[in-house]
């Protein structure tokens, strides 16, 4: 199964750790790094700078995705639900970071490898159209399993 967590609380941890960010604390034995997850360089300046919001992070780090897509599709489709692996990053448990945009992509791409994460808050799209939650998030649209339809994600939920 499919876990997030920070680096400093192993609580949270289940399985191999699996490193999500440039860099990791040299205390900390991770198993494998999986470069085409990190933020970019830019991105990463762009938010500790406090230039962009959560939504321009989101739509940002989306476009880094949607770019290495070959790559993230290969991984998530070898992924085995009896194997346990944590992502883990910096940022700790309540603090919003990339872990929330993997757990949704994992969680809808791979629900039989998804487990859980340590992030406080995970929202689904809200359909423009009927308002329901009930939504698969994808890199460009999303889509509405109650009215069937594909919309794009203008609220500014994450």
């Amino acid at each position: 199964m499919l876990y997030t967590a920070s680096y400093f609380e192993s609580r949270h941890w289940h399985g191999d750790l699996i490193a999500i960010s440039p860099s990791v604390p040299k205390e900390i034995k991770v198993k494998a790094s999986l470069p085409f997850l990190f933020p970019s360089v830019e991105l990463l300046s762009a938010w500790r700078a406090k230039q962009i919001d959560e939504v321009e992070y989101t739509e940002r780090y989306r476009a880094q995705i949607k770019d290495s897509w070959s790559q993230v599709k290969k991984w998530l489709d070898s992924l085995k639900p009896e194997k346990d692996l944590t992502l883990v990053c910096w940022e700790r448990k309540g603090e919003w970071c990339h872990r929330n945009l993997l757990a949704k992509l994992a969680k809808s791409y791979r629900p039989d490898c998804f487990r859980g994460c340590d992030v406080v808050r995970i929202e689904m799209p809200v359909c423009d159209r009927c308002g329901s939650s009930s939504t698969i998030p994808g890199l460009e649209r999303n889509y509405c399993r109650t009215c069937k339809t594909w919309f794009s994600e203008k609220s500014g939920n994450t």
